[in-house]
């Protein structure tokens, strides 16, 4: 039996994820920026013009959470929306103007948040790790899917 005190591998995931995402928030924070709006201003880097609903189903964020992250983005002056031209109830959004340096140094400060995270380790072992994670997101996503849509 495993004691009690030895985390497990959801915990130690949890930890890392948590540890990252406070040190993102604070290289970002001289930016203007967050952490929660990276899916975002990745997704929109592209050029890709996408509703709110097409945002959070591509990022993985709840409408309503991606709803309060738009609103705060749009009030800083991240986004900007238009009317949908396929549908008048709803509203494309891109990045706003001038936002490329922005965008630029922010990347630049998670890719060394990313060194500093796998200080020590081989490439094969980053490889190795990003692989394993993978297959992790892989198996819960699949494990998702059967949940919500049961075979009859």
């Amino acid at each position: 039996m495993t004691p009690l005190t030895a985390p497990s591998l959801a915990q130690l995931i949890n930890r890392v994820s948590r540890a990252l995402a406070r040190d993102a928030d604070s290289v970002l924070k001289p930016l203007g920026l967050r952490y929660a709006q990276v899916p975002v201003l990745a997704l929109l880097h592209e050029g890709l013009e996408l509703t709110q609903k097409e945002l959070a189903e591509t990022a993985g964020i709840e409408q309503s959470s991606m709803a309060q992250l738009l609103t705060r983005m749009d009030r800083d002056g991240l986004i900007r929306r238009t009317p949908n031209p396929r549908d008048a109830r709803s509203q494309t959004i891109a990045l706003a103007p001038d936002t490329d340096t922005q965008l630029t140094e922010a990347h630049e400060r998670l890719a060394d948040l990313d060194g500093r995270a796998v200080a020590g380790f081989t490439d094969k072992e980053i490889d190795t790790l990003k692989h394993l994670l993978t297959r992790v997101s892989d198996n819960l996503n699949q494990k998702k899917d059967t949940v919500d849509n049961p075979v009859q």
